[in-house]
């Protein structure tokens, strides 16, 4: 039961104590820019901690569960789900991104240990001189976005293609419980294990794997290593219409042979050609000269680039885009060969800037949390099995013709992104844009040139409750037709759809974790 005699105002000394000063924190601009994400704001924070070691995480977990005080994890803050967004006033935000050590790089048995804070792009700058990676190796906003955020949401980008998912890289877990507890899975929670192999017994590591931190707060994780291939290339193809896009996306993905494949329709492709200026765009390209295989295959690539320009998509309505990673010339060849047979029959192959800017540079700043003109910014997704895109689509323009005035009225434009997830799944992400007032969570991302620049709206509410409305009915629509979710948090119902005997089990684990239900109470609808 809490201690009533832990209240408010001995806390966040004890806190204090255990963290230090500057791990405290209760400024009002660090509680306005970490109770938010993309899209919304949570319930006013009472603290924001920052533990700089996992003891420290540890200690101070006991004196927020003995007063009875909700505990939200953070990672690298990229949600637009309200994963880490509190639900009642008065919680404690734990912002894990002190806590970003490579532990272990074990190149012998194939595995790495990382503290949960690092971010994606850190982990592979680190693993790049082994000529090592992760199977899947961060998604576009790896710039930001953690390990263990990450495997609390799951996600897709970089390897996505062949490896699946971020959780299907996991191969075990150190996990703070609400008491102060630590829990280990897979062989690492062996006596005398190591984190080297993810089943031995049932699969705990699954369980806290896209767990919004439902569970508990990820402190480290191990991840599966492979070799890097040195060999990369791009691949695009263009398309007159949805369906011939859907038709070559799957062939494609049934070969298994594209770590990337992402589809964009006619407003997205004009949104991201309509990005950037002259020192981004030298930017990109210089990545492209560093990512060649030598100096002149470099400059054949930055002339072609240069010479296609951003026309390249001229009468091309759709487009898909893809990138293999190969040993060798042989290899690469053989990949190639399999899209090209795959794709040629629904479309024809375009200029390949797109994959071969996007992996030369994979970690850009992300400046695309607003549109190219300072409009906000949210995406809805779900995925879907091939055979039932097509029913969601019709369904999704009926929703969209019964909004189409208000949309129109209301200057909010439907975009959409589309992704492979190995040889099974087709992501189908939506995204909105609208103009509205700017919230400190943009400010404090976005590039400060790219926030000095880009216009600002005053405050739009009208439009923002409808943007809130067509949310809420695109989740719906999504699972009407059975789709799956990433990054769950408190906006995909995941137990409010399960069949009750799972849902129970689910809801059994979560009461014995977390009796009090301070640990991200609301995330995954408990």
């Amino acid at each position: 039961m809490p201690d009533t005699n832990a209240t408010a105002a001995d806390l966040l000394p004890q806190l204090r104590d255990v963290l230090g000063d500057d791990a405290v924190l209760t400024d009002a601009d660090t509680l306005a820019f970490h109770g938010q994400d993309v899209h919304s704001v949570g319930a006013p924070l009472r603290a924001v901690i920052r533990p700089a070691t996992r003891d420290g995480l540890l200690a101070a977990l006991p004196l927020l569960h003995r007063a009875g005080v909700a505990v939200v994890p953070r990672g690298g803050g990229m949600s637009y789900s309200n994963g880490y967004l509190a639900d009642r006033p008065g919680a404690v935000l734990v912002d894990t991104g002190a806590l970003d050590r490579i532990v272990e790089i074990n190149a012998t048995d194939m595995y790495v240990v990382v503290e949960a804070g690092i971010t994606w792009a850190a982990l592979d700058a680190a693993l790049a001189p082994l000529g090592l990676r992760t199977p899947f190796w961060g998604p576009f906003s790896g710039i930001r976005a953690t390990v263990g955020g990450t495997m609390s949401q799951n996600a897709v980008t970089y390897g996505t293609g062949v490896f699946g998912t971020a959780v299907d890289s996991l191969l075990g877990l150190e996990v703070a419980l609400a008491d102060g507890s630590t829990l280990r899975t897979g062989s690492w929670a062996q006596d005398n294990g190591v984190p080297f192999f993810r089943h031995y017994g049932p699969d705990l590591t699954g369980l806290f794997g896209g767990d919004a931190g439902a569970f508990g707060i990820k402190m480290a994780v191990a991840l599966r290593l492979v070799r890097r291939r040195p060999v990369t290339t791009g691949v695009s193809f263009g398309f007159q219409t949805f369906e011939e896009m859907l038709g070559a996306m799957a062939a494609v993905a049934r070969e298994g042979v594209a770590s990337e494949a992402f589809g964009l329709d006619p407003f997205l492709q004009k949104q991201r050609l309509g990005m950037g200026d002259l020192k981004s765009d030298l930017k990109m390209l210089l990545a492209v000269g560093r990512a060649g295989r030598g100096p002149l295959e470099s400059l054949v690539q930055m002339a072609r680039i240069v010479i296609a320009g951003r026309g390249f998509l001229d009468k091309i309505n759709y487009s898909a885009h893809y990138t293999v990673d190969a040993f060798d010339k042989d290899e690469e060849r053989s990949m190639l060969r399999r899209i090209r047979s795959a794709a040629t029959p629904f479309g024809k192959e375009i200029e390949n800037s797109m994959p071969t800017l996007v992996r030369a540079y994979p970690f850009p700043p992300l400046n695309h949390i607003l549109g190219p003109k300072g409009e906000r910014w949210v995406p809805v997704h779900g995925i879907l099995p091939f055979s039932r895109v097509a029913a969601f689509r019709a369904d999704l323009e009926a929703l969209y013709a019964g909004h189409a005035a208000a949309m129109e009225r209301h200057g909010i434009k439907a975009a959409a992104m589309f992704s492979t997830i190995a040889t099974n799944g087709f992501l189908y992400e939506l995204a909105f844009y609208w103009e509205d007032e700017r919230a400190a969570f943009h400010d404090r991302i976005l590039e400060p040139s790219a926030a000095a620049s880009l216009p600002r709206y005053p405050a739009n509410p009208e439009g923002a409750d409808l943007m809130r409305r067509l949310k809420a009915e695109c989740v719906a629509l999504y699972n009407r037709h059975g789709a799956a979710h990433l990054q769950v948090g408190r906006l995909y119902p995941v137990t409010g759809r399960m069949n009750p005997a799972g849902r129970d089990l689910l809801g059994g684990i979560k009461s014995h974790l977390d009796g009090q239900g301070t640990m991200n109470p609301g995330a995954l609808g408990f």
